[in-house]
């Protein structure tokens, strides 16, 4: 099956970030299985009694993550972020006319969140996962809108297109 550029990136993406948010949860829960998640309440209470501005920020973010429950909703996010992004990219691999839309609404349906996101705490990084999930989004609703229309058209008029 031929795909464009475009597409092949996507696909790419998807595969390669729903198996590394998978491979994140196997190994955080192994983690807190060995008993390390309170080794890391302990570094971030270390950290606390540092003067330094960043280390008590960095030693709030461990704080707060690195409670039982944090770990565990961390766990469960990167799963069911894993397994949509895995099965968006299936989607897409197997040529499912849905499969562009179940992106865009996944995709686009986080957007107004990035957007708070980079409002609240501006970085270069927020800005170019919003645009790239905003390329994404732009991207494959164009193409699938496209798509439907050729299907509409008569076996004749697709020739002329």
């Amino acid at each position: 099956m031929h795909r464009d550029r475009g597409v092949a990136l996507i696909i790419a993406y998807k595969l390669i970030k729903g198996g590394l948010w998978l491979v994140f949860a196997v190994v955080l829960v192994a983690t807190m299985r060995l008993g390390l998640s309170d080794r890391m309440i302990g570094f971030a209470a270390h950290l606390r009694h540092h003067s330094g501005a960043w280390s008590i920020k960095l030693a709030e973010l461990v704080v707060r993550a690195a409670t039982r429950r944090g770990l565990w909703i961390i766990t469960v996010a990167l799963v069911a972020d894993g397994a949509l992004s895995l099965l968006e990219g299936w989607a897409l691999v197997h040529g499912h006319w849905w499969g562009p839309w179940l992106v865009v609404v996944a995709t686009g349906s986080l957007l107004p969140f990035e957007v708070l996101a980079l409002l609240r705490h501006p970085h270069a990084v927020r800005a170019a996962v919003f645009v790239a999930n905003g390329a994404i989004v732009a991207y494959l609703a164009h193409k699938a809108l496209r798509e439907r229309r050729l299907r509409r058209l008569d076996p004749l008029d697709r020739l002329s297109v």
